[in-house]
């Protein structure tokens, strides 16, 4: 099924509103007029008979006053009776309503509406007076035959200028809606147009109708998490190049060079040997990209359980134990109270964080595993002795490794693995320097999402 157009809605909803306008105007100002003809026929009429009465009062003769009357009033639609006591009924009527209709249920004093038998509306007033000591009684009526075709005519004009109206605006809307519309396209160009190369380049805002300033700031706000995103995703993409190149150039040169002459059992063995291990640390590398692409996009389920943080600080403290015996290192835990998350993946942000400070203490100093309440939040802290790091806002980045690191063991993912099992749990990764110490942590639940982005900057 074909859709509306955007122009075509608003046209349609213009048009309507216009109607809706028109016919309220018109209807206002019928009613209004109406009511003001009505006012004026009825205040005619009363003054008409109050005339009438007057001149009787004055010594006129009720025989002379149709003569009055018919100079007063249209005879056309307008009706005289005068009932005396002692004589003959004087009338004007060439409407040609029956008299019974202006007797009947008549009140001296009062207006009365009534329709006639041919639907037309009449009005009846009558007054009492006197000619030549005798009762009489002047009853004075209008039909409202002027008045109908007065507003028939008035409905009939204003339906004409409502219905020119309306087609007037049918057909011009759509051009000035089209027109209004540019900008829309203008920016539709834009955004077509936007390539990897041109993340960078904003929207012009100084061009956009103040309505379609949310939707560029929303555009420009777009791109540059685009930019953001294909940078890392390019930066990503070359290390990861650079980190498989490296194993896989060296299984291909000691492979070819062992292919190169005959060797013993015990030579093809060890290189075998050697292709396994580099192979584990593809596998490993590989695991941990995919785990990050996952966390990414929090497909990762979590098994979350409470534990106790002492008991298994502990246990992590022990199983690394022998690094740190090979650099003259210490533990020492600090650590109370339970936990709530995945017990795993908490066992590996902090093997990772441990064997971080392990590998950058100096020899025969103190590695320090600290946990501290934080509301409901927990925050579990490594220390190790070392000068403040450059380039805080890189550390929990992927493939990121500082100088000083850059020729040690590892892929530069530990600290990014660390960042996304907090962030799974609704924490953040930290960093900062104290006292000469450099604690690197994570803040586990009682936080929101946007406190992520406090990773990698000092807490």
């Amino acid at each position: 099924m074909r859709k509306i157009s955007l122009t075509a809605r608003l046209t349609i909803i213009f048009v309507l509103i216009m109607a809706a306008a028109c016919g309220g105007i018109t209807l206002t100002l019928y009613g209004a007029l109406r009511h003001e003809l009505i006012w004026r026929d009825d205040r005619t009429l009363i003054n008409r008979a109050l005339q009438l009465r007057q001149l009787l009062q004055d010594g006129a003769k009720p025989e002379m006053l149709p003569l009055y009357f018919s100079r007063m009033v249209d005879t056309q639609q307008d009706i005289l009776l005068i009932r005396q006591a002692a004589g003959p009924d004087v009338t004007i009527n060439q409407t040609g309503i029956g008299l019974a209709a202006l007797t009947a249920e008549n009140q001296p004093g009062v207006l009365r509406r009534q329709r006639t038998n041919e639907g037309e509306d009449l009005t009846v007033f009558s007054l009492q007076g006197e000619s030549n000591g005798g009762a009489v009684t002047l009853t004075v009526a209008r039909l409202a035959r002027e008045r109908a075709k007065m507003l028939e005519q008035y409905r009939r004009e204003s339906l004409l200028v409502c219905l020119a109206a309306l087609t007037l605006g049918a057909i011009l809307s759509p051009l000035l809606i089209r027109r209004g519309l540019r900008a829309i396209g203008a920016l539709s160009k834009i955004t077509a147009a936007t390539h990897a190369d041109r993340l960078s380049d904003s929207v012009p805002l100084n061009t956009l109708p103040r309505e379609l300033l949310p939707l560029g700031e929303a555009l420009n706000v777009m791109r540059s998490r685009l930019a953001h995103d294909f940078t890392r995703l390019t930066r990503f993409a070359d290390d990861l190049a650079h980190e498989l190149r490296t194993p896989v150039n060296v299984m291909l040169s000691q492979n070819q060079v062992a292919l190169g002459q005959e060797r013993t059992p015990e030579a093809y063995q060890q290189l075998l040997e050697g292709n396994i291990e580099e192979l584990e640390n593809l596998s490993r590398l590989t695991d941990n990209i995919l785990f990050l692409a996952r966390a990414d996009h929090h497909n990762v389920a979590l098994r979350k359980e409470v534990f106790s943080l002492p008991d298994t600080l502990e246990n992590i403290t022990d199983f690394l134990e022998p690094l740190a015996e090979e650099k003259g290192l210490r533990f020492a835990l600090e650590a109370e109270g339970n936990i709530q998350a995945d017990k795993m993946l908490f066992q590996r942000a902090l093997v990772n964080l441990i064997t971080n400070a392990v590998r950058h203490a100096p020899e025969n100093t103190l590695v320090r595993i600290i946990t501290e309440a934080a509301g409901e939040a927990v925050d579990i802290a490594v220390s190790n002795k070392g000068e403040p790091l450059a380039e805080t806002g890189k550390l929990f980045e992927r493939f990121w490794r500082g100088d000083e690191a850059r020729n040690s063991v590892g892929s530069g993912l530990g600290l990014a693995l660390v960042k996304a099992i907090a962030e799974l749990h609704g924490g953040y990764a930290w960093y900062q320097h104290r006292e000469g110490e450099n604690l690197f942590g994570i803040r586990l639940g009682g936080e929101t999402p946007a406190r992520r982005g406090r990773a990698g900057e000092q807490a």
